[in-house]
């Protein structure tokens, strides 16, 4: 093994784990979550970047994120056409379609809710442990 072949690592299905203020069930119902980065893949990384890929089977997507808060900054990127959402910060509600990115300054209270479409979304935080702290949902 070289030097730095440790930091190409193989994304995998986040399955059932635990996500900050995120009802697993009713996400996974979306689509599988597949993590790309974090600490349990690269010991070395300040990074979390996970992408969901999503399909709104229903008239109006479920609501599977509580209204929460991180010591640090997220990013919300939807890439591709084909998604309509609701993101709600700090009590201000915006519906938006894809392509767009969503930034998230820390501290400030979210939520996040697919309405239809088909695509994906990645996530990005600037923190490898952020899905274990429960005490900063």
């Amino acid at each position: 093994m070289g030097k730095y072949e440790k930091y190409i690592v193989k994304p995998f299905d986040w399955g059932e784990r635990p996500l900050i203020g995120h009802n697993r069930k009713v996400m996974n119902e979306l689509g599988p979550l597949m993590a790309f980065l974090n600490e349990d893949m690269v010991k070395d990384t300040d990074l979390d970047v996970f992408i969901h890929f999503i399909d709104v089977k229903s008239d109006d997507g479920p609501e599977y994120v509580e209204p929460h808060v991180h010591d640090f900054s997220q990013a919300y990127i939807f890439p591709e056409n084909g998604l309509t959402f609701e993101v709600e910060l700090d009590g201000e509600k915006y519906v938006k379609e894809s392509p767009i990115t969503v930034f998230i300054p820390a501290g400030v209270r979210h939520t996040i809710r697919m309405i239809k479409g088909k695509g994906f979304e990645v996530s990005l935080t600037r923190t490898a442990k952020y899905h274990w702290d429960e005490s900063k949902s």
